[in-house]
């Protein structure tokens, strides 16, 4: 449900008013309610699109129970819009662009049977929608003063949800098996989302809320894409399948813990989380793309991927890194690339180690605290790797002719070298 500051009608109040209810619905989803659209609906109530910008002709359709068709008001030019005699639009209702309107209401509405989309309506305070029961899409974007809404609580059919730039301040007890998509974000307000969906069919974006959101989907099993951010609390333990990239940046929770994950088909980045000085992905065998982690402050041991064995694109780690422990991988189909901001990182040891066995893709590159770097490349050869090491050490002296100077040798050439000059003495 949406948490806002609830209108109510005969109903004691109370702190959890302002929840806007839309409870779980059985899997397969439901259809809408059969309609006869040929039953007999007067013909002003019939037609491919209704455009209203004014009271009258708002009036004009005000004794249609039932529109068949897409109601469109732009630009309208009362602060009230009254839907008095209207249970059903079978259609699309779009209510944008019209910054006179503060209220709106339709006390009978039942049924929207495909979007209900509200956009750029900068004065809007509250929506009245007591009997709705049917909405297959919520698309809210632009409500910037928006903070108190009325709906049933039994809502169905929603398959994809969109709230954007609102004074809601809570998303929760939205129980749906399957939606298509949730997208919350930039509501300045909210710090309550909530959700038993199971599974959702495409993107997962949560971000730019409150500073202390709270992102709770404890029934979770599957999604196609996720990206979380400015976040105080995520709670995901249910998660077992991301088919494509799991993304979480500039939040700000002290863990993650994703106990049932097991396979990811993109990649994974955890980027700019300061706070998080926890992770666990116990299950994670395999990532389809990249293995990113960059600058999460408090992260010094990348050591909670136990039964990692796949990287199907690139290895990136940077940050404080004191250790890296990767004791399962078999695989990374991309370079690998280190940079650490920590003295007690070694990465002469770290590029000897069994990485130089599973990079496949390119080469491994490792920047210390001293801003040394040694890459090493690697290929296949006959069906056996070969590891052909090169150190860059850059360095600047006092000196005019050796500042900024970078040296680089091959192990091949050093040794020719040294012999060489064995020979000459």
């Amino acid at each position: 449900m949406i948490q806002a500051d609830l209108v109510t009608t005969n109903v004691t109040q109370s702190r959890n008013d302002d929840l806007l209810d839309l409870p779980s619905f059985p899997s397969p989803r439901p259809q809408p309610p059969s309609m006869n659209i040929e039953m007999d609906i007067p013909s002003h109530c019939r037609q491919n699109d209704f455009f209203i910008s004014t009271q009258e002709q708002l009036e004009e359709i005000a004794n249609c129970e039932i529109i068949v068709g897409n109601v469109i008001i732009h630009e309208f030019d009362y602060p009230i819009i009254t839907f008095t005699n209207l249970e059903k639009i079978l259609g699309n209702l779009t209510i944008k662009k019209s910054p006179e309107v503060v209220r709106i209401e339709a006390p009978l509405m039942e049924l929207i049977s495909a979007t209900f989309s509200m956009f750029e309506l900068t004065s809007l305070a509250l929506i009245s929608f007591p009997a709705l029961k049917w909405v297959n899409v919520l698309d809210w974007k632009i409500l910037p003063i928006l903070s108190n809404v009325h709906f049933n609580n039994e809502i169905q059919g929603i398959e994809s949800i969109t709230i954007s730039d609102t004074s809601l301040t809570g998303f929760s007890g939205f129980l749906a098996d399957t939606i298509d998509n949730l997208d919350i974000n930039n509501n300045r307000f909210l710090d309550t989302i909530e959700s038993n969906v199971e599974t959702i069919n495409g993107k997962l974006h949560i971000g730019a809320n409150a500073n202390d959101a709270k992102v709770s989907f404890p029934k979770l099993k599957s999604i196609n894409l996720v990206s979380i951010s400015n976040v105080e609390r995520l709670h995901l333990n249910e998660l077992e399948s991301v088919e494509r990239s799991l993304s979480l940046s500039n939040n700000y929770f002290q863990q993650i813990k994703l106990p049932k994950l097991n396979y990811i088909g993109g990649t994974l980045s955890l980027s700019q989380n300061e706070a998080l000085n926890d992770i666990e992905f116990p299950s994670l065998n395999e990532l389809g793309g990249g293995l990113v982690l960059i600058n999460n402050t408090l992260i010094e041991r990348i050591n909670f991927f136990p039964r990692l064995k796949i990287i199907g694109g690139a290895l990136e780690l940077v940050g404080a890194i004191k250790e890296i422990s990767l004791k399962n991988l078999k695989l990374v189909k991309g370079s690998a690339l280190v940079k650490s901001t920590s003295p007690l990182f070694d990465c002469a040891r770290w590029s000897k180690s069994d990485i130089i066995l599973v990079v496949r893709g390119g080469k491994i590159e490792c920047t210390d605290s001293n801003n040394e770097k040694i890459t090493s490349r690697t290929k296949e050869d006959g069906g056996e790797l070969i590891a052909n090491t090169t150190f860059d050490i850059e360095y600047s002296e006092t000196s005019n002719l050796a500042t900024n100077a970078v040296k680089k040798f091959s192990i091949s050439q050093f040794i020719i070298m040294m012999i060489s000059s064995l020979i000459m003495i």
